[in-house]
């Protein structure tokens, strides 16, 4: 029997865990398909929409959802984006680790890289999220701008404005970030 958004969300605060269940039940297929839009791995789709779900246990008492799928999906869309940084971080670090050792970079190279990655990994997660996803799933999934519509279910051309939008944004933004360091530097 399917419920409505408010008829769960009433079963949910009531009874936590026989509310979390009838939840669980009607909404864990459709969040697990969304997961696996973002990550294209059945396995950690289902990691994630678990995770969320221990976390909507978790925090019952400190939060008040108004729309309990909306709520679910944004969690879902998120946590699928953050474990994608975090797979992509660890690549970069293990690739920098790399460099390091093959190159015996001096720590100053270092630590500049590491400012400068830093950065623009910052400027990558303010974009707007819809340009985010865009961006993250060509530049780091490395899939092409058709690919990126198919998986999002969203026009080539959408993909390529936002890609643009992305583009511009971060040439902003590391532009600002060199005028800084040049100003620092001059001090």
């Amino acid at each position: 029997m399917a419920y409505t958004d408010a008829e769960l969300l009433e079963m949910f605060y009531e009874d936590n865990s026989k509310g979390l269940e009838v939840v669980f039940k009607q909404y864990y297929n459709q969040l697990c398909l969304s997961a696996m839009r973002i990550t294209k791995e059945k396995s950690l789709a289902e990691d994630i929409v678990q995770e969320v779900f221990y976390e909507l246990f978790r925090k019952k008492d400190n939060v008040k959802i108004q729309s309990l799928i909306g709520y679910l999906k944004r969690s879902v869309y998120n946590r699928s984006l953050n474990r994608i940084k975090s797979t992509r971080e660890i690549f970069d670090s293990d690739e920098l680790n790399t460099e390091l050792r093959d190159n015996s970079a001096n720590s100053q190279e270092t630590m500049e890289y590491k400012e400068l990655s830093d950065h623009l990994n910052e400027v990558i997660d303010q974009l707007p999220e819809k340009c985010r996803l865009v961006f993250v799933l060509n530049r780091f999934e490395e899939l092409s701008y058709k690919e990126v519509a198919q998986r999002l279910d969203i026009s080539v051309k959408t993909v390529e404005n936002q890609m643009s939008k992305a583009l511009r944004i971060l040439r902003e933004q590391m532009a600002k970030y060199k005028k800084l360091l040049e100003k620092e530097e001059m001090e």
